[in-house]
């Protein structure tokens, strides 16, 4: 279990089936680890995380990408999540999931704000890096729910 744990946390938190396999961890000790829930959890298909993983860097990449914009701001301040989740997702992404229900496909009324990207910005597997964080923000416009910015900042959201 100590090897399964530390290459997670090597893969900054969020490992593929593949990288732990690489690694030395056994299939068997995925599975049940997964199963139980107690010292790993499955955001994806074939992704793994540990449970005390924050919940915003698991919705984007439940849905698919990861923090960007306000959200990674956020993460990267060591901030609480705001109410609007921003994920930066490749140009060429299709099938993107609900960040709550992984067998739910992404339906236009949910707090979420997609980024589509053909150059992803400088981060790690988490978020993007907190100068590109604060550049996209600066362009995007949503940082509220769902209200553009100028509108947010005097709603107090």
């Amino acid at each position: 279990m100590d090897l399964l744990l530390a290459t997670i946390d090597n893969h900054q938190g969020l490992a593929s089936r593949r990288e732990l396999l690489v690694n030395g961890v056994y299939p068997g000790w995925i599975d049940v680890a997964a199963w139980y829930g107690r010292h790993l959890i499955r955001v994806r298909k074939g992704w793994y995380a540990r449970p005390t993983e924050r919940l915003d860097v698991l919705r984007a990449w439940r849905l698919g990408g990861r923090l960007t914009c306000i959200s990674a701001a956020e993460f990267n301040a060591g901030a609480r999540p705001g109410p609007v989740l921003h994920v930066e997702v490749p140009q060429n992404a299709a099938r993107l999931r609900d960040p709550d229900h992984r067998r739910r496909r992404l339906d236009r009324d949910m707090a979420v704000v997609v980024h589509w990207t053909r150059h992803p910005g400088p981060g790690d597997r988490r978020s993007v890096s907190q100068e590109h964080a604060e550049a996209v923000a600066a362009r995007c416009g949503v940082h509220g729910a769902g209200l553009p910015r100028g509108r947010a900042a005097h709603t107090g959201t």
